[in-house]
């Protein structure tokens, strides 16, 4: 659905059900549009949930808006459940209107990189709550941080999640510390919608369940430079999680973080003769080659970039790592020692390594797109439009190169919105039995 679509289906439900809905209007966005949060049951739990946390990642909305609708048409469920929900259908309107060309359809790797914008880490809502610890004094949110915080400042949370997406695969639940007791629930919703547990290295609790190192980025922040690396990548705040954590220890988050397309192969586990270390090195090699690209023609482009505006800023902040080299807080790298570097891939190891990068990097040539084109629109260049052109190249090379080594189909959104919202409702319970008794204002 597009902003409006859903800022209409909002008001569509306060009218039809006005005593089961309350509207919140938690204030402008940067842009000056409405932010909006539906407060749906009088639990004793309170959980906020909100779509758009990236501005790309757009099946959040989808999700809320039928949760919505299933509430306050089922009086027992609301009973039973006992939780007071906040529901955010989009938290980033002025970001998420910039990629509706792709929400509208169609659905493929090159419409979405065609449209494609990312708010900045610095300016995203998620990633910019006020922080103060150690060499940290942050407190500069941006318009749509405070929205959350006009939500979160007024109760504690017991449950939060945020509805992002990724783009290759099936599901990874996104945790900040074991949670055992709802692994089997989170794999069978997961197997009832047919989305399979993602096939990703790194820091697993167990298959498809994740430790979200970017939950902490403020903290990950603090402890690097206590250990002395002062080339750290500048942040603007802490993450949902910790500013949630500070308002209440108890807090619980979990990130179903699935994925719009998937290849076919990511379902089979017979082992390839290629190891994980060579599938990794694939993918470095294909990010290497696509970054060199980039930085070459942005340093060429740069002399002639003079309007600035939201692409640009966009494209400052994804080219700095590559020219600084600083170190990565907010989404630290993954690290392998040898033993897991020489274990055999299966069939769905490879595939979804190796196809994550011929498939990522198109999207920064997308962005790098829409900056040129904004310039060419207001004047630009000759030079800017030999380099739009070669970059629009380099991209249709790059598409034919995925769609000639991989089968790319999406995900029915049906799918991933049901799996999800299962792992959310199971996520909530689980949250319920974190929460410890409070006596006189004091917690026991």
């Amino acid at each position: 659905m597009t902003v409006d679509e859903l800022h209409q289906r909002s008001a569509e439900m306060v009218n039809e059900y006005p005593e089961k809905v309350e509207l919140i209007d938690l204030g402008p966005s940067t842009n000056g549009e409405t932010i909006d949060c539906l407060k749906i049951g009088d639990g004793k739990y309170n959980a906020l949930i909100h779509g758009f946390p990236n501005c790309e990642e757009p099946f959040g909305g989808n999700l809320l808006d039928y949760f919505a609708e299933a509430l306050v048409q089922d009086d027992q469920f609301r009973e039973d459940m006992d939780y007071t929900w906040y529901l955010i259908k989009c938290s980033d309107p002025d970001g998420a209107r910039r990629n509706e060309g792709f929400q509208t359809g169609p659905h493929t790797p090159m419409n979405f990189t065609l449209n494609y914008y990312r708010t900045p880490n610095t300016l995203t809502a998620e990633s910019c709550f006020p922080y103060r610890f150690g060499p940290l004094d942050l407190n500069d949110p941006v318009p749509e941080t405070r929205a959350l915080m006009k939500v979160m400042d007024q109760v504690p949370m017991t449950f939060i999640s945020s509805m992002h997406m990724m783009k290759w695969g099936g599901i990874t639940y996104e945790v900040p510390e074991p949670c055992e007791t709802i692994y089997p629930a989170l794999w069978d919703v997961a197997k009832r919608f047919n989305v399979f547990p993602r096939k990703r290295l790194g820091t697993m609790y167990a298959p498809g369940i994740q430790y979200a190192a970017y939950l902490s980025p403020a903290r990950s922040w603090v402890k690097a430079w206590n250990a002395g690396n002062k080339n750290l990548e500048p942040i603007r705040g802490c993450y949902i999680y910790e500013y949630g954590q500070q308002l209440n220890p108890d807090m619980f988050m979990q990130i179903p973080e699935c994925c719009m397309w998937y290849e076919p192969r990511m379902w089979d586990n017979t082992p390839t003769e290629t190891t994980l270390g060579e599938a990794l090195d694939y993918g470095q090699k294909a990010m290497d080659g696509v970054n060199s690209f980039m930085l070459r023609v942005w340093n060429e482009a740069l002399p002639h970039l003079k309007t600035g505006g939201v692409y640009k800023e966009m494209m400052d902040e994804w080219m700095a790592p590559v020219i600084s080299a600083y170190t990565n807080v907010t989404d630290p790298a993954f690290s392998f020692d040898e033993k897991i570097r020489a274990k055999k891939a299966t069939v769905a190891e490879k595939v979804g390594v190796e196809g994550h990068d011929d498939l990522y990097r198109m999207f920064y040539l997308g962005g790098l797109i829409r900056t040129l084109e904004a310039e060419l629109e207001a004047g630009g260049s000759e030079v800017l439009a030999g380099l739009n052109g070669e970059v629009i190249g380099t991209l249709q090379e790059y598409d034919n190169y995925l769609h000639d080594n991989y089968t790319i189909l999406a995900h029915p959104i049906r799918n991933l919105v049901g799996m999800s919202l299962g792992s959310i409702l199971h996520s909530a319970e689980f949250a319920k039995g974190k929460q410890r008794a409070v006596v006189s204002g004091y917690k026991l």
